[in-house]
């Protein structure tokens, strides 16, 4: 669509420039108000999503090829080698991302407001209060593998505000962040005395819904909240109740989601293309001796049908009387000792010039690009969808700490997780597709390792939450930094990562720097970094990824 195409070019454009920007040209930028064309406030909020969602550059490198291995969402194409676990180069572009684009984009819509005659600000009011739900949210993704952050202060530059803003602790940020939370949704949920103007297409999240604005911002206290719970569960418990108290600002079905969808066009550029990579053998050998109806949305089949088997024996390739395995969901491992004892899976085998067998299953490569194979379906991006409220709420439930019904939750998310991905398969135009039947879904919720116990709930949760956090390769690697889960003992088993004998563990944040003599902003840089050094749960280095952020508590 138009909208599309115009917002991202506005958008490359600015990147081209703040790219190219010399040191007085970036103090022009960041203190010259003027530089800000007239543009309405939520003119300027259309760029919200776009800036957020369209890093192509991020999904290679951060998803495709750092987190989604760490995490044994994926694997190589030709399986996982000795250093594709230890390789960290260009990881954590969200960083980049947030400062200065993203994170400006949304202060400048709340500046325009702020600059309206006051007869025209107060129509702002739901407006402004929305900009502060993705900019807290993106500042929290950003927080979250980095720690401490210039948040209070930041931006403000070409307002008459500072060019060295100070960082502020994730604990503080945490608790700033929450409170503002609060007051949006105090605001949005108020009557509000002045007729206000619509964000209306401009928001390609909710299209102007403030009261599923609202709902979004509870949800993302809630996540914040879970991120809490090893350090400080006093807090989460407090947040956690406050939100769920409040019935009426909970989510009740998927389209009330916080998810971004885009057309065909969005993700078509080759750095979204997923053809590289291969399905986890843990995550498709539990789904599919579950029977999950999710297998076929997120892998693809292999092609050892009986008609390739057949064409193969023809060629001499396979005996006569070969018979195809009729199980075409194959996983790969993803230790790299064990990769090498089975190297022949990863060998294919050409029949002739349009047919080469192929043991492994891939990624489904529309669900991530619907381009791919001349696709015209959509592309989606989940924020915080229904089932993860619903997971949330029930892994809370589960430990006590609220009262509500876990089972019934768990078995809701479940509901809510495979109809969200029935329906973006739907979309994305998957080759074949088969949509989900009644009877799967019963026959799956009734499987022995599904069904709800009690005594395994927190495992059998996590389980489900880390499958229904396919596309959101982030909120995986966090569930397991905080639960544990997957791990080489749950029902879900997650490999052990041998390289050369020896046992790795998984990176748990960024690497971070010491700040450059050029950096204009180094002192409080280097303060932040020497306070979060100072807690031993850091790392021996700022750029030990093995280290942990505040939250990520021993």
């Amino acid at each position: 669509m138009k909208l599309y195409k115009y917002s991202y070019l506005t958008m490359l454009a600015t990147a081209l420039l703040l790219g190219s920007c010399k040191k007085s040209a970036f103090v022009e930028l960041n203190t010259n108000p003027n530089v800000l064309y007239s543009i309405k406030p939520e003119e300027q909020f259309l760029n919200t999503a776009i800036q957020a969602h369209g890093q192509d550059f991020e999904q290679f490198y951060d998803n495709y090829r750092r987190i989604m291995f760490w995490t044994q969402q994926s694997t190589a194409n030709a399986g996982n080698g000795t250093v594709t676990l230890k390789t960290i180069g260009n990881f954590n572009s969200r960083y980049g991302i947030f400062y200065p684009s993203l994170g400006s984009i949304l202060t400048d819509v709340q500046v325009l407001i702020s600059k309206l005659p006051d007869a025209e600000k107060v129509k702002y009011d739901q407006i402004k209060a929305i900009a502060d739900i993705p900019k807290i949210y993106y500042a929290f993704y950003v927080s979250d593998i980095n720690g401490s952050l210039p948040y209070t202060d930041a931006f403000q530059a070409r307002y008459g505000g500072t060019l060295t803003p100070k960082y502020e602790s994730q604990q503080e940020l945490y608790a700033l962040w929450d409170k503002r939370l609060k007051e949006v949704i105090g605001i949005l949920k108020a009557a509000p005395a002045t007729p206000q103007v619509s964000l209306g297409k401009n928001d390609l999240y909710y299209h102007g819904d403030v009261t599923l604005w609202a709902k979004a911002a509870s949800s993302l206290r809630l996540r914040m909240a879970m991120r809490l719970m090893k350090r400080d569960l006093a807090t989460a418990t407090a947040i956690a109740k406050d939100v769920i108290a409040d019935a009426g600002n909970l989510m009740t079905s998927n389209a009330e989601g916080w998810v971004f969808y885009a057309d065909v066009s969005f993700t078509a550029g080759g750095n979204w293309a997923p053809d590289e990579f291969r399905a986890p053998k843990a995550t498709v050998d539990f789904m599919y001796t579950q029977a999950d109806p999710r297998l076929r949305m997120f892998y693809k089949k292999n092609n050892y049908t009986q008609t390739n088997i057949d064409l193969a024996i023809a060629k001499g390739i396979y005996p006569i009387g070969t018979i195809a395995n009729p199980r075409q969901y194959i996983g790969a491992p993803v230790s790299p000792d064990v990769v090498k004892t089975i190297s022949s899976w990863f060998v294919q085998k050409k029949v002739n010039d349009n047919l080469s067998l192929d043991t492994v299953s891939y990624l489904q490569w529309r669900m991530y690009q619907p381009a791919n194979g001349n696709g015209t379906g959509k592309s989606f991006f989940p924020l915080i969808s229904y089932a993860d409220e619903l997971f949330m709420r029930a892994e809370l439930a589960a430990k006590g700490i609220t009262t509500e019904d876990a089972s019934a939750l768990y078995y809701a998310g479940i509901d809510a997780s495979i109809s969200f991905y029935d329906k973006s398969a739907a979309d994305a135009k998957l080759e074949d597709y088969t949509a989900v039947t009644s009877s799967e879904l019963a026959a799956y919720k009734a499987s022995p390792a599904i069904v709800y116990n009690a005594a395994k709930a927190t495992e059998q949760i996590a389980i489900q939450s880390f499958i229904n956090f396919y596309k959101q390769p982030n909120e995986a690697w966090s569930l397991y930094k905080r639960t544990g889960y997957p791990n080489a003992t749950s029902a879900l088993a997650n490999e052990n990562i041998m390289i050369d004998g020896t046992l790795y563990q998984i990176p748990r944040r960024a690497a971070l720097s010491a700040p450059s003599s050029s950096d204009l902003n180094a002192v409080n840089k280097q303060a932040a970094l020497d306070a979060m050094k100072a807690d031993a749960d850091f790392g021996t280095a700022f750029d030990d990824l093995y280290g942990r952020v505040w939250w990520d508590k021993k």
